[in-house]
């Protein structure tokens, strides 16, 4: 008996308290506790205390509140009123408001209130420091238990076991207490969770003392006591509210005492109780409100920061960020290992495969319900509304909320809930359907619902329907005999009954006691005869063997019972096909399996866009046309890898004036299934240059051919004009060329170096170079774009263990996929309908080699650097031009196209004389500086004198004489000043040749 102290009726009521107990059949009262064996009892009797329950809902702006429901009290005997919802209270503030509950009330968040995600130490190599890191997944839930989800490093799909934890570890204790009901009564049980680790102890009803479970624990079920007369007894409630501190409180509720029939007080709030089971009189602690976060969900991201400024990702840090009810993000936390330190990122930088998180919520505007789907890339968020097919933008009118319960006219709706909790009687769970009208308040039983099937009954659930925690589908007998007419007993057998929907016995099936197996009699089912051998009872039961490993085995234990003391005796295992077992584990009760389910969108990235290409020697003539060039044996073992030598010549090739040593291969690479339709070839070589002699001009280059000849060159790289001896360098060429090209073996490479160049005045004396090759690499990649197909990834994982139970792939449709390539994050895209095109900023920086002709004779000579800015729409915008080695900014005087090769890499040019005349009277005088190809000059005096003035001087150049300069050959030099001729008294007349190319 629970019993509050009477008081003068309108008075508030003393806390509540157990005085005693009632024997109902003798009528006896006992002061003190009840009897140890005592538990909840069937529903049945009367009351004539009003019911009243509370339940909490949600507003739209995330407070909660109490809808307060009572039925009145009624005589014995007499049948109870419709409950009824009074109104409603608000749990902070403890005032109760009559009436319909606010019209933005709906259900409550159950699912998880935050997630964190923890980075922890690993010390794998046993030095006592730390050597690895790993991630935790926690899931945060109302009720202030934390559940670990996933252990993992990189790859979320791939379970990661610790070696030896170091301290990384900031675990935080949570609890929570509920009353249960074993064979002797309600308890409380007290859970603890600590550092990852559940826990909990039982005690009695008041907090303290140890309790001792006996039977089968459970949720207490319904019951009731007799009729009552005069003051009735108040009705209590409690609803959980969460402090500042995180701690749990229950908020109690009470209605005051009534007589019966009168109408009880509107219900109150008369104090609280701490986890520790302490009641505490008056209003609820300031600090106490909603156990709600205000987040409907919780996105961790793990993101990149640059500390040394070099542009480079070099540190990882954590953002934790809130998704609210309306489709905003907050930032909530950013850290890096400690969630407890906050982490300011010097200069965050992108991350390969960017993080990508994603929640779809049903919100409602002045037009009605829609869909948000919120987006969350590089650090962004964003959302796009849709109407509820998610195809059809929806354009957002009014003020956008969460739905309220009433979003039409109350007329025209009313609102349903369901009760969980209850059976038929073979097991099956159901849902009762109440509904309750939004103008009265009055609530109806319309129905309920067979949750395995789905099927809708109107009216009241079946006879026989009980808690889920009491089936009694299939119950067995005790143990019976198969007796043969000798009165020989030839078996065991137990009796089965199995029960309809209705409550009813629906089959009886007879079993064999050792095997459970159907039991065929060959006699007579009798009660075993008491001298019989097998006379003692078996009782059976499903126990599991826990190896060390954590294999678990079920097997079947017969335990055996003295006759006259019932006390257990013996028992025997058997396997579940009824052989007989012997356990080497730890035996104890089974468990179902706790399993948890996570879905991840991913991409299937092809593999097959890096083949490794196949290089074949082939003839250079048709990638090097000219009469100097000279194939080179033996080349495949440059193209393998190996090392080539190019020897020196000793003299030009017939009719030429050099020798050039060539060497070609094909590139060929198999397509993968997929393209873009074009492949980055990349070749390079190391040369040395072997001497004796130092190069002249263009020595030698490595380039890369869609076809013969030069104009088919797509790529081209130069060793260093004048290249001197012992000059060591890579020479590197790349290009994009078509995929069908490549896959062809349309593609070539081709070295050639100068081996004897005789470029008469260019470089004088002709020139000797030998070169030595090697460690030459081609490379080769696909442009796979819009190859990476969306999938979805089911990860189920044990929820105990972490371990990775199922992984299963299925298309966005929700059809089964195969991956075909590497699993991994999709590359975040920007853009989109939902959010601002972001600025086209530079995505890609290129090195374009260039070349400059310095010396105006129309070949390169200097070799310099241009950077080209490509943005995201491909326009590609020049940065400046560079040094070589981009040491400093760099003037081209001339710009040459770096393709244009010297003389001796093509035919022997032909050079001419041009002839001039001038003559020279009075002042009039001539100089050889202006001519830089001079080759000849004849001056004569006619009617006076002149004066000539060289590098030794002036002196006269007299009536009648002729002075005449020329060089020996066109290929030696050229004619070369100081030459000054002027005319003095007469006419000095000037004849002189310049060189020409033709």
């Amino acid at each position: 008996m629970v019993q509050s102290a009477c008081a003068a009726c309108g008075d508030p009521a003393a806390d509540p308290a157990v005085a005693g107990w009632i024997d109902p059949a003798t009528g006896t009262y006992t002061l003190g506790a009840a009897p140890a064996d005592a538990g909840p009892c069937a529903i049945g009797g009367c009351s004539c205390s009003p019911s009243i329950a509370t339940a909490p809902m949600c507003r739209a702006d995330g407070t909660t509140v109490l809808v307060v429901v009572r039925s009145d009290c009624a005589d014995c005997d007499a049948a109870a009123s419709a409950p009824t919802v009074i109104g409603w209270i608000d749990p902070v503030a403890g005032v109760f408001t009559p009436g319909a509950v606010p019209s933005d009330v709906g259900p409550c968040t159950t699912d998880c209130i935050d997630t964190v995600c923890r980075q922890l130490c690993d010390d794998t190599d046993g030095d006592g420091t730390a050597d690895a890191t790993y991630s935790e997944l926690y899931c945060i839930k109302a009720d202030g238990t934390a559940e670990l989800i996933l252990t993992y490093q990189d790859d979320p799909t791939v379970p990661y076991t610790p070696v030896a934890p170091v301290d990384c570890t900031y675990g935080c204790p949570e609890s929570e207490t509920v009353t249960l009901c074993d064979a002797s009564g309600p308890f409380l049980r007290r859970y603890t969770w600590l550092d990852g680790t559940a826990s909990y102890v039982d005690v009695a009803l008041d907090g303290t003392t140890p309790h001792v479970v006996t039977g089968t624990v459970g949720v207490c079920a319904s019951g009731g006591t007799g009729p009552t007369t005069g003051c009735c007894a108040p009705s209590i409630a409690s609803t959980p509210l969460c402090r500042a501190d995180g701690s749990t409180v229950l908020l109690v509720v009470r209605s005051g005492c009534a007589d019966c029939g009168a109408t009880p007080d509107d219900p109150a709030v008369v104090g609280w109780l701490d986890a520790a089971g302490v009641f505490t009189a008056g209003p609820a602690p300031a600090d106490a409100g909603p156990c709600t976060s205000g987040c409907l969900d919780t996105v961790c991201r793990t993101r990149c920061d640059d500390t040394d400024g070099d542009g480079a990702a070099d540190a990882t840090y954590s953002e934790l960020w809130c998704i609210h009810a309306d489709g905003s993000a907050d930032l909530v936390l950013t850290y890096q290992d400690d969630p407890s330190t906050p982490y300011t990122p010097t200069a965050p930088v992108d991350c390969e495969f960017g993080p990508y998180a994603s929640q779809a919520l049903t919100l409602c505007d002045d037009s009605g319900p829609f869909l948000r789907a919120y987006t969350w890339t590089g650090g962004v968020a964003s959302f796009e509304d849709t109407e509820l097919d998610g195809t059809t933008p929806h354009v957002v009118t009014g003020t956008a909320g969460i739905c309220p319960v009433e979003a039409t006219a109350c007329a025209d709706q009313t609102t349903p809930a369901a009760t969980l909790g209850l059976c038929l009687a073979d097991g099956t769970p159901i849902a009762v359907v109440v509904t309750r009208d939004c103008d009265t308040g009055t609530v109806t039983q319309d129905g309920w619902i067979n949750l395995t099937t789905g099927t809708y009954s109107a009216g009241a659930p079946p006879a026989g329907t009980q808690a889920c925690g009491d089936s009694r589908s299939i119950q067995v007998s005790g143990t019976f005999c198969d007796v043969d007419t000798a009165g020989d007993v030839v078996g065991l057998v137990l009796i089965e009954y199995s029960y309809a929907s209705d409550g009813t016995i629906d089959t009886v099936r007879l079993v064999d006691a050792t095997t459970g197996t159907t039991y065929t009699p060959t006699g007579t089912i009798t009660v075993c005869p008491a001298d019989a051998e097998t006379a003692t009872d078996l009782d059976l039961t499903v126990l599991c063997d826990v190896q060390a490993d954590g294999t678990v085995t079920p097997f079947v234990r017969d335990y055996r019972r003295d006759p006259a003391s019932g006390q257990i005796n013996g028992h025997t295992d058997y396997t579940l096909d009824g052989a007989p077992y012997t356990p080497a584990g730890t035996v104890g009760q089974c468990a179902e399996p706790c399993r948890n389910a996570s879905t991840l969108l991913l991409c299937d990235l092809p593999t097959d866009g890096v083949p490794d290409p196949t290089v074949t020697d082939t003839p250079g003539a048709p990638y090097y046309p000219y009469t100097t060039g000279v194939a080179t044996a033996g080349a495949q073992t440059l193209w393998d890898g190996g090392t080539l030598t190019l020897p020196d010549a000793a003299g030009p090739q017939p009719g030429t004036g050099g020798t050039v040593r060539t060497a070609a291969a094909v590139i060929q690479a198999p397509r993968p299934v997929c393209d873009a339709g074009t492949a980055h070839v990349t070749v390079q070589v190391d040369v040395t240059q072997l001497g004796p002699d130092v190069g002249c001009r263009v020595t030698g280059f490595l380039g890369l051919y869609n076809g013969p000849g030069d104009a088919n060159r797509v790529a081209l790289a130069l060793a260093p004009p004048n290249t001197p001896v012992g000059w060591s360098g890579t020479l590197t060429a790349e290009a994009d060329v078509p995929a069908a090209d490549l896959a062809a073996g349309n593609i070539a490479v081709l070295v050639a170096f100068d081996a004897y160049d005789d470029s008469g005045a260019a470089c004088p004396p002709p020139r000797r170079t030998g070169w030595q090759l090697s460690q030459f690499d081609a490379t080769v990649v696909y442009d796979q774009t819009g190859c990476a197909p969306q999938f979805l990834r089911s990860i189920t994982t044990d929820c105990e263990t972490g371990a990775v139970t199922a992984v299963t792939d299925t298309t966005l449709d929700g059809q089964p996929y195969t991956v075909t390539g590497q699993a991994a994050q999709c590359t975040a895209a920007g853009g989109g309908a939902c959010c601002p095109e972001q600025p086209c900023l530079a995505q890609t920086v290129i090195e374009a080699c260039r070349c400059d002709d310095t010396d105006a004779d129309g070949l390169p000579d200097v070799g310099y650097v241009e950077l080209l800015a490509v943005d995201c729409a491909g326009t590609v915008t020049s940065l400046g031009t560079y040094t070589d080695g981009l040491t400093g900014p760099y003037t081209p005087v001339s710009p040459v196209n770096c393709n244009t090769l010297g003389d001796e890499e093509g035919a022997e040019p032909a050079f001419g004389a041009q002839a001039h005349r001038v003559e020279l009277t009075g002042a009039a005088t001539w100089t050889a500086a202006a001519w830089p190809t001079l080759q000849s000059v004849t001056a004569v005096a006619h009617g006076g004198t002149g004066t000539i003035t060289t590098a030794d001087g002036p002196s006269t150049l007299h009536q009648g004489e002729a002075a005449t300069w020329s060089i020996a050959r066109d290929e030696d030099a050229r004619l070369t000043g100081p030459l000054v001729i002027a005319a003095d008294t007469g006419t000095v007349t000037v004849t002189f040749t310049t060189g020409v190319q033709l």
